[in-house]
């Protein structure tokens, strides 16, 4: 059975409408993050690791440092259970800002068995 326009016009205001609203959840549950939010809310209570320390690293390799010699900043992460939830609010408290085109955290990738880098995006 094929949709007809007025359906997928309809399914497309839904999830306009639920994206909206996410967007508005995750704001308000990170209301001092310096920094957006892309990962889905269904996702912020994954566990990252099973360790109880960790390292946050944040590189500026991307084209909006082009040029500028800028260190990376790390951020060290300690808690029972580390998820995205808990990372992102630890990284808010330790005053992250994410200030170029890149400014989108969408998840943290695994470079060591206790590092991790912030998987940005624009």
């Amino acid at each position: 059975m094929e949709q007809t326009e007025e359906k997928m016009e309809i399914d497309d205001v839904i999830h306009i409408t639920d994206y909206t609203f996410e967007i508005d959840l995750i704001d308000k549950m990170f209301p001092r993050a310096k920094f957006v939010i892309a990962i889905d809310i269904e996702e912020l209570d994954d566990v990252v690791t099973e360790r109880t320390n960790i390292v946050i690293k944040n590189t500026y390799d991307c084209y909006c440092y082009a040029g500028v010699n800028k260190i990376a900043d790390y951020f060290y992460i300690s808690g029972e259970r580390i998820t995205n939830k808990f990372i992102i609010n630890k990284l808010i408290e330790q005053g992250l800002s994410l200030n170029c085109n890149h400014c989108f955290i969408e998840g943290f990738d695994k470079e060591s068995d206790c590092q991790f880098g912030i998987c940005t995006g624009s």
